[in-house]
C-alpha cells in the first residue's frame, strides 16, 4: 500500500512539472485598473499642458514639443494597457504589459537622449 501511494505521488509530481497552457490568467485587479487610469489621466493632462506651452513659447518651443510627444505616447501606452491591449501571458499565467516597455524603448528613451 505504501509503495503504491509513493508511485502516485511521483506521478503527480511529474504531471505538475509538465508545461501546460494557462486555463486562467491572473489579470490586473481593481487597484491596478485604478493606477492605470490615474497614470493615463496624468499623462493626458501633461500632454495638453505641454502642447499649450509649445504654442505660446519662443526659444524653448522644441523642448515643449518633445515633452508633448513623450507624454502623448506614454498616454497611448497606458490607454492600451487600460483597454486590455498591449499585454501577453507569461510564465505563471500572469499578465506582462509590453506596451509600457515598447513606449520606453521606441519613444521615451530615444527622445530623451536626442542632442539638444
Amino acid at each position: 500500500a505504501g509503495a503504491a501511494e509513493a508511485v502516485m505521488v511521483f506521478q503527480q509530481l511529474e504531471e505538475d512539472d509538465m508545461p501546460t497552457s494557462c486555463t486562467t490568467i491572473e489579470e490586473v485587479g481593481s487597484t491596478g485598473v485604478g493606477a492605470l487610469t490615474v497614470a493615463f489621466l496624468i499623462l493626458v493632462v501633461a500632454t495638453v499642458v505641454f502642447l499649450m506651452k509649445a504654442n505660446s513659447s519662443g526659444e524653448t518651443r522644441k523642448y515643449y514639443y518633445l515633452s508633448t510627444y513623450i507624454c502623448g505616447f506614454g498616454a497611448l501606452a497606458y490607454f492600451a494597457m487600460l483597454s486590455g491591449q498591449g499585454w501577453t501571458a507569461i510564465a505563471g499565467c500572469r499578465q506582462f504589459f509590453y506596451a509600457h516597455y515598447a513606449d520606453w524603448l521606441f519613444c521615451t528613451t530615444p527622445l530623451l537622449i536626442l542632442p539638444r
